[in-house]
């Protein structure tokens, strides 16, 4: 068995990154991938960065590594996220700015797996795939038969059985812990969730993990406490905007 933990959107939240990591340990995974937002609303980008660069294997650049190499692409972000931004920016030194510059902005991990940090097609902008309708745009054109996303914030699985008409697209929600079988013959995207700054309404961290057997596989969504309070207090300390700190204990 082959065993690949997921983790994405991390957004600056050192604290919840490593209490993921720690989890992820305990299940001896054969690698660890980033699905990107390393960066972005959190007030330890620097430290994330580089932890997430020392532990994973494979490291996609987000949107908001983006809007840090080019801030007018923040132009679209909230204020909130657009102040960020710009703290994250004079926070960041040339080293983390460098590992920015080399992560990729997609992965082919196995033969039919890919990864990418939005939809692995274009969609509209701001391309968040949240819908069964935008799964149906993706699972009838994408290029692998399984793949990685985040971007969203929220754990899903959408899944097309082969052969069958887009429109037909399902979209699956996984209970935390509990492994979903994967058909061979069907056509997935799977979105672990955030680590650093759910919005599904639960406020522990979420990762995935993906077994792979030759007859059967299996993904599981796992959640994982941290001390929110500590995040929400470094976020007022550092002058980041309260909100992305409050948000936090809701999962919102």
């Amino acid at each position: 068995m082959s065993r690949i933990a997921f983790i994405s959107d991390i957004h600056g939240n050192l604290h919840a990154l490593r209490a993921v990591l720690t989890e992820i340990d305990a299940y001896q995974v054969d690698e660890i991938v980033c699905l990107g937002d390393v960066v972005g609303y959190g007030p330890e980008p620097g430290a994330c960065l580089e932890l997430v660069h020392e532990r994973c294997a494979t490291v996609i650049r987000g949107n908001h590594e983006e809007a840090v190499l080019a801030p007018a692409q923040a132009r679209t972000f909230n204020s909130y996220a657009r102040a960020a931004i710009k703290w994250t920016c004079g926070t960041l030194t040339q080293t983390h700015f460098d590992l920015i510059n080399e992560m990729p902005t997609w992965a082919r991990l196995r033969a039919g797996l890919g990864c990418v940090h939005d939809s692995p097609v274009p969609l509209a902008d701001p391309g968040y795939l949240r819908t069964t309708r935008d799964a149906e745009i993706a699972l009838g054109a994408m290029e692998h038969q399984w793949c990685f996303i985040g971007h969203t914030h929220i754990p899903a699985v959408f899944a097309l059985n082969a052969g069958h008409d887009a429109r037909e697209a399902r979209r699956l929600v996984p209970f935390p812990g509990s492994p979903m079988r994967l058909d061979t013959n069907v056509r997935y995207i799977m979105n672990p969730g955030s680590v650093g700054q759910p919005r599904d309404g639960d406020w522990r961290a979420s990762w995935g993990l993906l077994e792979l057997e030759l007859d059967r596989s299996h993904f599981t969504i796992q959640r994982v406490a941290y001390e929110v309070a500590a995040v929400e207090h470094a976020i007022c300390s550092a002058g980041l905007p309260e909100p992305l700190g409050s948000r936090l204990r809701i999962g919102a």
